[in-house]
Formats: structure tokens, sequence, C-alpha cells
């Protein structure tokens, strides 16, 4: 069966890695990107969310493997539907550790209505360090359905 992009949305704050802006991750979830998106009524229809967030870790307190961790979630609706979660890696230098992490949610058929999108960051490990997204951060949501 043929398929086709019936809506495209995103969301972002810088698309350069190694950009001005400094976003902190505290230990509670902060939400960091938002969008809506369309999907129409469409039997067979799937959502592809790719998120993309570039971070760097400062002030490191401890030694492996107590580093911090970075976790990002991504809401539809308010519900969660996708996360990753990442350490940072050492690397016993005294210049920040810049790291980027990417990952890819897929619902499939929605129900036809109009969905908030939104991404939360959270610093697990905030007393082993702090974590500052630096870039990219960017969000981009597809819909997709039969013809």
């Amino acid at each position: 069966m043929a398929q086709t992009l019936v809506e495209y949305a995103r969301s972002f704050h810088s698309n350069l890695s190694t950009g001005v802006l400094m976003i902190p991750v505290p230990s509670t979830a902060t939400l960091i990107l938002e969008f809506g998106m369309a999907v129409p009524a469409a039997p067979s229809n799937y959502v592809e969310l790719t998120t993309t967030v570039g971070w760097e870790v400062t002030n490191v307190f401890a030694t492996p493997p107590d580093q911090p961790k970075l976790l990002l979630e991504v809401l539809v609706d308010g519900i969660l539907v996708g996360s990753a979660q990442q350490s940072s890696i050492s690397n016993d230098e005294d210049e920040p550790l810049r790291m980027t992490t990417m990952f890819q949610t897929i619902l499939n058929d929605l129900p036809e209505g109009y969905y908030p999108v939104q991404v939360f960051a959270t610093n697990l490990e905030d007393l082993q360090g702090d974590i500052i997204l630096r870039g990219p951060i960017l969000i981009t949501g597809k819909v997709i359905a039969p013809v």
C-alpha cells in the first residue's frame, strides 16, 4: 500500500552543535521543546518523531561509573510515548565533554485530532555533575498515511 506524508511539524532551539545557546538541566523534568501536530482521519496512519539533543557535561564531581545521566522524555497529549537515557562518558580532562543523544518514537493508528508534543530533559545524577544543553536541540514529527 502506498504511503504519503500528510503532516510535518517541528520545534527547535538550535541546529548548531556549538551555538551560544546554554540550557542547564536540573534534577527535575524541564520542558525543552514543544509543538502541535494535526493527525487526519486515516486508517493505518503512523507518526514518526525524531529527537536530537546535543549536550555537555561540566563540573564532574566523581569518577566513573558515577557520571551525570541525561533522561529525555517525549510526551504526546500528556502521555509518555518515548524516552532515551544516556550516561556521560568520562574523558579525564578539564574540558567539557560533549555528547549528542538522538532517538525515534513511532506511534501507530492515532485517532484524528490535534496533538501537543513535548520533550522534557532531566539530569538523573545531578550530584555527579552539571548537564548543559548546547545544540543541536530539535524534534521533528511526520504523519504518514495511506494514499
